[in-house]
C-alpha cells in the first residue's frame, strides 16, 4: 500500500480519537479518556514511524469514480480491466525507456516482467485498486520500478494539468510509444466518463472529468517523430546525475538528455572536445502549437 495512503488513514484515526477524548472529557468519563489517550499515543507513534520510513518498492493506489463506478460497491469489469491494462502498459514502457534509453518503433518491450505490478488490495471510498511491486528480495535503495512508477504518476498529472507549458515540458521526455499508451489510458477514462485519484508514495493527484477530457484532446493532437543519427559534436557541458548535456552541432548550440550509459561515457570525455555520438533527434508536433526539437544521446563512440 502507498505510504501516503497509510499516513492519511492514520491522520483520520487520530482525528477520530481526539474527538472521542473531547467527548469523554465533556461527560466526565475518565476511564474512557485514559483508554483513548493511550490509543492516541500509539497512533501518533505509528504516524511518526511511517512518515520516517524509507520505502524502496513501487506502490500506487488508483481510485475511480463516474458512470462505470457504483459508489464503493463495485466497478464495471470491462472498464476496470482496460484502465488497469492501460496503466500497466504505460509503466512497462516508461520503465524500459528509462533502463534502455529507447524503446524502438515496434516489437516487444524489454524487461517487461521486471516492471509488472500486482493487485494486492481493493481500496474503498470511491472504488479503487492497490498495485504493488512484489519481490522476495529486501532492497536497500529505491528500485528502478519505483522510480519509473513515480515518473508515470507525474506524467499523468502533467498531461491533465491546466497549464499547457507543464504538459509540453513533460511530453518532451517520452517517445511515441509511451505517448500512445498515455493516450489510450485517457481515452478509456474519458469514454467511461470517469474521474481518477492516483496516490503514490508521497503525492496524490485528483483528475476530474474535465481534466481527463483535456488530456485526451492533448494526446490525440500530439505526435512525436524520432530520427537516429551519428553526429560529431563539441561537448561544452554536462550534468551526469541528471543525464543532461550541452553541445555545439556545426556551430549551433543544442541541449538535451542522455541515456544512463551515455552519461557515464561522457564523463570520460574532455570538455570542448569533439566526440562522435549516436543521437535521437525528436520532433514534438501538435495542431495547437509550434514544433519543438529535442535531443537525446544514446551512445558515445570511442
Amino acid at each position: 500500500m502507498p505510504r501516503k495512503l497509510e499516513l492519511d488513514g492514520l491522520k483520520l484515526d487520530i482525528t477520530a480519537v481526539e474527538k472521542l477524548i473531547n467527548d469523554a472529557l465533556k461527560y466526565g468519563d475518565f476511564v474512557a479518556e485514559k483508554l483513548y489517550l493511550r490509543k492516541l499515543e500509539k497512533l501518533r507513534k505509528e504516524l511518526i514511524n511511517h512518515d520516517n520510513e524509507f520505502v524502496t518498492n513501487a506502490s500506487v493506489a488508483l481510485f475511480f469514480d463516474g458512470d462505470a463506478v457504483h459508489g464503493s460497491k463495485g466497478i464495471l469489469a470491462s472498464f476496470a480491466g482496460h484502465s488497469l491494462d492501460n496503466f500497466q502498459e504505460l509503466v512497462n514502457k516508461v520503465f524500459a525507456y528509462k533502463e534502455n534509453g529507447e524503446l524502438g518503433s515496434r516489437g516487444t518491450i524489454s524487461n517487461k516482467a521486471s516492471s509488472n505490478l500486482m493487485i494486492t488490495g481493493v481500496a474503498k471510498g470511491s472504488f479503487g485498486f492497490i498495485l504493488d511491486e512484489v519481490s522476495d528480495q529486501i532492497e536497500i535503495t529505491e528500485t528502478s520500478l519505483k522510480v519509473a512508477l513515480e515518473e508515470v504518476i507525474e506524467l499523468i498529472s502533467d498531461t491533465a494539468s491546466a497549464d499547457e507549458n507543464i504538459f509540453v515540458s513533460s511530453i518532451e521526455n517520452i517517445d511515441q510509444r509511451i505517448l500512445q499508451s498515455l493516450k489510450n489510458l485517457f481515452i478509456t477514462l474519458d469514454k467511461g466518463k470517469s474521474c481518477l485519484r492516483i496516490v503514490g508514495d508521497k503525492k496524490e493527484y485528483r483528475l476530474d472529468s474535465h481534466s481527463i477530457s483535456l488530456a485526451r484532446r492533448r494526446t490525440e493532437a500530439t505526435k512525436i517523430d524520432e530520427n537516429e543519427e551519428a553526429k560529431n559534436i563539441v561537448l561544452i557541458g554536462q550534468l551526469p546525475e541528471s543525464c543532461k548535456f550541452e553541445a555545439l552541432d556545426n556551430g549551433v548550440l543544442i541541449s538535451g538528455v542522455t541515456s544512463k550509459a551515455a552519461a557515464k561515457r561522457l564523463q570520460m570525455k574532455k570538455m570542448n572536445s569533439t566526440i562522435k555520438v549516436k543521437m535521437i533527434i525528436k520532433t514534438v508536433s501538435s495542431i495547437y502549437r509550434s514544433d519543438k526539437t529535442v535531443y537525446k544521446i544514446t551512445e558515445v563512440y570511442d
